[in-house]
């Protein structure tokens, strides 16, 4: 059962639902805030958590970067870029 995301296109509310089929949005849809039917499904990043136990690196290489990730991290990276 996935989670969807949408955006009401009257107010600009976003919310989710859980739904009970892939791909099909859930019948009498509405904007939890202003109650319209004009609703539009968004796409939703993905996480990715961790990797192939097999892919470490060798032991004489430099750690590899942490991904960045959101408005803080890359605030902090142009923050450090600066200096």
């Amino acid at each position: 059962m996935p989670i969807y995301e949408y955006r009401c296109e009257d107010c600009g509310e976003r919310f989710e639902r859980l739904t009970l089929s892939i791909g099909q949005d859930p019948p009498h849809l509405i904007c939890p805030t202003c109650s319209s039917h004009s609703l539009q499904r968004l796409i939703s990043p993905v996480a990715v958590h961790g990797g192939d136990p097999g892919d470490q690196p060798a032991e004489d290489s430099p750690p590899p970067k942490p991904p960045v990730f959101g408005r803080k991290e890359l605030n902090e990276v142009l923050k450090n870029k600066k200096s």
